[in-house]
């Protein structure tokens, strides 16, 4: 997984651009809404007995994974979430308001004390 990805809570909100927008018209949704209409289009699929979307993501469903780590199969409950991977990483702050001030005021010149001096 990217470092830089970030897994969404429900009730953020995602934009889609409008040429992939096959789950719904709407530019944005949040991502529960966006998980449901994923669900919708699950539930339509022959043969398929899903349970109602906000239990399969917030709650999950049961199930057994086998993992790297693991030493044989785990029970637990899987759920469905959106991850969000920006493409620039977040520029860090490096400098506070106050330490941005101080930046900008030019710093003091040897000369300055010997102006003082005469002045």
């Amino acid at each position: 997984m990217d470092n830089n990805c970030k897994i969404l809570d429900y009730d953020e909100v995602v934009q889609i651009e409008e040429s992939l927008r096959i789950l719904s018209n709407d530019p944005t949704c949040k991502s529960r809404e966006f998980i449901a209409e994923l669900m919708a289009v699950l539930k339509q699929l022959p043969g398929q007995q899903w349970k109602t979307s906000s239990t399969i993501s917030e709650e999950g469903i049961k199930a057994q994974v086998l993992t790297y780590e693991a030493k044989g199969w785990q029970k637990g409950r899987i759920r469905i979430r959106l991850e969000f991977c920006p493409d620039e990483p977040e520029v860090e702050e490096i400098a506070g308001p106050q330490e941005l001030e101080s930046l900008l005021i030019e710093p003091e010149s040897p000369l300055d004390e010997i102006r003082r001096m005469q002045g």
